[in-house]
């Protein structure tokens, strides 16, 4: 079987969570807020003939995955598309290790990576801290369990 001619692209979809109904006061508990709303940024793989094409398809199929559900609240969500508001070409072959998004976004000099997360995604810099220090827990463990593993060995 032959492959359509056409290549790979990335399209970048923006989603907003809309809550509506006064939830159930029964089921409220520690976790429930009614401070915030959702955007999802999902990036899909399409196969088109050229750019506008892409976001034809990535539009088509955001909208087929619409949905409408109640919470464990008792209120109504509706994730519906935005738009879709960006598109990267990624070829014609995709593998391991193939790119399929990428975006630069200019910043002042003088913002540390720290400051570029907190501004771009609402990072915090005490989960910047805990992931760094949960990382290198991780990495201690691993080795100390492997070493553990590897010198109880031939043990029965």
């Amino acid at each position: 079987m032959e492959k359509s001619a056409g290549q790979y692209y990335g399209v970048k979809l923006i989603y907003r969570s809309n809550v509506t109904r006064k939830p159930i006061p029964e089921r409220m508990e520690a976790n429930f807020s009614d401070t915030h709303t959702f955007f999802e940024e999902s990036i899909v793989l399409v196969h088109a003939q050229s750019f506008e094409h892409a976001y034809t398809i990535a539009e088509h199929k955001a909208r087929e995955n619409e949905e409408t559900y109640v919470n464990p609240y008792g209120q109504t969500v509706e994730c519906k598309l935005v738009e879709a508001i960006d598109c990267y070409l990624v070829g014609d072959e995709i593998g391991g290790g193939t790119e399929i998004y990428s975006s630069i976004t200019p910043v002042e000099k003088e913002i540390t990576s720290e400051e570029y997360l907190m501004r771009a995604y609402e990072y915090n810099l005490d989960d910047y801290d805990w992931n760094a220090k949960r990382k290198e827990e991780e990495k201690r463990l691993q080795t100390v369990l492997t070493y553990e593993k590897f010198s109880k060995w031939g043990e029965k």
